[in-house]
């Protein structure tokens, strides 16, 4: 396994490729089972002053499905793609959706995610060896690039369970 560059999430589960890219094919269900009845007040309200709502908590991983799995794309489809950074927080705060539409939120999620599941599975192992340029972190490696998904989605999940007071 490669290591992560500095600034990455790091995977401390051994898995697999095929079991990376089923982690990412569970979050949109997972997040379903999370959010699962929960009332516009539950999903809206904030844990602390300072933190993420559960509903803030489904847009980030909404929006980072959209970025990362173009980042993913980028790598596989270009040569040293180059990947902007972006204001994640601005991202939540500013979007125009609601609450009451989280469901729709999800399936936005698990649209974006099975085009990068594709292109992820029909990657040959030295595709996992392609890289890119962060803006920020500089040159990132595919498989480590993915790990890094796949567990901040794990933390962000936890998250998202602890604001609905399911931890």
């Amino acid at each position: 396994m490669n290591e992560a560059p500095a600034g990455l999430y790091r995977l401390e589960r051994n898995l697999s490729r095929d079991e990376l890219i089923d982690e990412l094919v569970a979050l949109p269900q997972r997040m379903r089972d999370a959010v699962g009845t929960q009332d516009v007040a539950t999903l809206e309200r904030q844990p602390t002053a300072d933190a993420w709502s559960a509903f803030d908590v489904c847009k980030h991983l909404r929006d980072v499905a959209q970025v990362y799995g173009m980042r993913f794309k980028w790598t596989i489809l270009q040569d040293d793609a180059f990947f902007p950074n972006y204001d994640e927080d601005g991202w939540v705060a500013n979007s125009p959706d609601r609450a009451s539409d989280v469901m729709q939120l999800i399936d936005e999620l698990a649209s974006y995610r099975a085009e990068t599941v594709r292109l992820l599975r029909s990657q040959p192992p030295e595709g996992w060896q392609r890289t890119g340029r962060h803006e920020v972190l500089g040159t990132v490696t595919l498989e480590p690039y993915v790990r890094h998904q796949v567990e901040h989605e794990s933390q962000h999940l936890a998250q998202l369970r602890a604001a609905l007071g399911l931890s």
